[in-house]
């Protein structure tokens, strides 16, 4: 994630802010989004879209590939209740440790 600075007036400020409002976006995000707006207007790409695809992106899954790898590992051994760990159960569980005292 790269991080860019503007110095600008405070009219266009100000005109950011109003345009982030009405956009119902942080200024951040509102500026991002014109930036992208504006080179798709005038068919403006990066190289570096095309050169790496961004890790997040590549990791996810259609609909259809993700409902295809769930069909392809479920199991057809029993259900076992005693080795199934409901919700905060282990995590909420107490133990104490063995000391060389004892």
């Amino acid at each position: 994630m790269k991080s860019l600075f503007i110095r600008c007036s405070e009219t266009t400020y100000t005109l950011a802010h109003a345009l982030a409002k009405k956009e119902n976006r942080s200024l951040n995000k509102q500026i991002i989004h014109m930036i992208h707006s504006l080179a798709e207007e005038k068919n403006i790409e990066s190289s570096i879209e095309h050169q790496e695809e961004s890790p997040r992106e590549s990791s996810v899954l259609s609909d259809d590939t993700f409902i295809e790898n769930v069909k392809q590992s479920e199991t057809t051994e029993p259900f076992k209740e005693e080795t199934a760990k409901w919700g905060l159960t282990r995590l909420a569980e107490t133990r104490t440790q063995a000391t060389d005292d004892q």
